[in-house]
């Protein structure tokens, strides 16, 4: 049964971090109800086409893990 998204659903926003997702996105990425695990604010495209949008734990490093994550931390502290 195909679930139909609109602008005022609650699950088009991703699970992790709540960044807005589109439609297209859900219907894609996402899992077998069409929601949104992870998204392209909170996690990298490899991990993405590989399942972790759809909720699967995938092999490739999680940003979130990663100190390289944390740039805008990372970014005050570098001198040009």
């Amino acid at each position: 049964m195909l679930k139909l998204v609109t602008e005022s659903d609650e699950s088009a926003t991703c699970r992790n971090c709540g960044a807005h997702v589109s439609e297209d996105f859900q219907r894609v990425f996402g899992d077998e109800d069409h929601v949104a695990h992870r998204c392209p604010e909170c996690d990298t495209s490899r991990r993405l086409t590989r399942g972790s949008a759809a909720g699967r734990e995938v092999a490739a490093t999680d940003p979130e893990d990663s100190s390289a994550h944390r740039s805008n931390e990372q970014a005050a502290g570098w001198s040009a």
